[in-house]
C-alpha cells in the first residue's frame, strides 16, 4: 500500500518526469552561390511551454499555486495537497506554503498539516503548528539553491496538444491548449479510463501560466470489486507576474530570531 506522501506527491512526480516532445520549425535554405541574404520564413508558434524551471527563473515576481487532489481506492483515503510559492527577486524573498490534509472515505479527518516557509536574504524561518524555527543559509547552500534548476528540468506531462485559441489568464496574454494522455499503462496491467487536461501558455517567454490534469488509473473495469484505482486531479497556477510583492518575517520568526533561535 502506497503510504499517504508518497499518494500526495504522485502528482508532482508526473509533473517532473513528463516527457514532451518539441515542435520543428520551419526554415529556408539559401541557395548555394547566392550572395543575397534569405528572406526569413516565420516559424510556427510553439505548442509545448518551456521548462517550469525556466518560466519562473525569467520572471522577477510571481505567486504560484500547485493542487494535487488525490483518492486512493486501496488506502481508502482522500488527500489534498496545495502548495503555494512567492517569490519577489528584487528583495531576494521567497516564501511557500504547503497544506497537506488526508480524510477518510466517510469525509473523517486522518491528519492535516501546515508548514510556511520564509527565506529572505541569507536568513530562513520554517513554521509549523505556530513554532518558528530561524537559520542562517550559507553562502555554499545559496549557490547550490541557484543551480539546482539547471540540474533538475521539470516539464509538465503533457501529451498530443491541440490548439484552442488565444486569451489572457491571470492577466497575461496566452495560447490555450488542450491535450490527452495516451501513453499511461502501455507497459502494465493500468489502463487511464480518464486522463485529459488543458494549459495556457504565455505569448510573450512561452511560460506556463496555466495547467490542469484529470486522470482516473484502474487496474479492472468499474464495478470489479478487485479492481484498483486512483483518481487525482492537478492544477497549477501563476498569478500576480511581475507585480509588487511585499515579503516579510511574521512575528513569530522575529521572535525566534531575537531569542537566537
Amino acid at each position: 500500500m502506497l503510504s499517504r506522501k508518497r499518494i500526495a506527491g504522485f502528482g508532482l512526480l508526473v509533473m517532473i518526469v513528463g516527457t514532451a516532445c518539441g515542435l520543428s520549425s520551419l526554415s529556408n535554405t539559401p541557395d548555394a552561390g547566392s550572395a543575397q541574404a534569405p528572406t526569413p520564413t516565420p516559424t510556427e508558434a510553439p505548442m509545448l511551454p518551456v521548462s517550469i524551471n525556466e518560466g519562473l527563473a525569467s520572471l522577477d515576481s510571481y505567486r504560484m499555486t500547485y493542487t494535487n487532489d488525490t483518492y486512493d481506492s486501496l488506502a481508502q483515503e482522500h488527500t489534498v495537497m496545495t502548495v503555494v510559492v512567492t517569490h519577489d527577486r528584487d528583495s531576494d524573498a521567497n516564501y511557500s506554503r504547503t497544506e497537506t490534509r488526508v480524510t477518510t472515505q466517510d469525509d473523517e479527518v486522518v491528519s492535516e498539516d501546515v508548514e510556511e516557509q520564509f527565506a529572505i536574504g541569507n536568513q530562513s524561518c520554517s513554521v509549523t503548528d505556530g513554532e518558528a524555527t530561524i537559520t542562517t543559509i550559507s553562502d555554499t547552500a545559496r549557490e547550490l539553491m541557484r543551480l539546482m534548476p539547471q540540474v533538475v528540468v521539470i516539464h509538465p506531462l503533457i501529451e498530443n496538444p491541440v490548439y484552442v485559441g488565444q486569451d489572457t489568464v491571470n492577466g497575461v496574454p496566452v495560447r490555450t491548449y488542450t491535450f490527452e494522455v495516451r501513453s499511461v499503462g502501455a507497459a502494465s496491467e493500468v489502463e487511464a479510463t480518464r486522463a485529459d487536461g488543458s494549459y495556457a501558455m504565455a505569448v510573450d517567454g512561452e511560460y506556463l501560466v496555466h495547467y490542469r490534469l484529470d486522470m482516473e488509473l484502474r487496474t479492472g473495469p468499474e464495478g470489479d470489486p478487485e479492481a484498483e484505482s486512483t483518481v487525482f486531479f492537478i492544477e497549477l497556477s501563476l498569478e500576480e507576474v511581475n507585480q509588487p510583492v511585499e515579503l516579510a518575517f511574521p512575528p513569530n520568526c522575529l521572535a525566534a530570531e531575537s531569542s537566537g533561535g
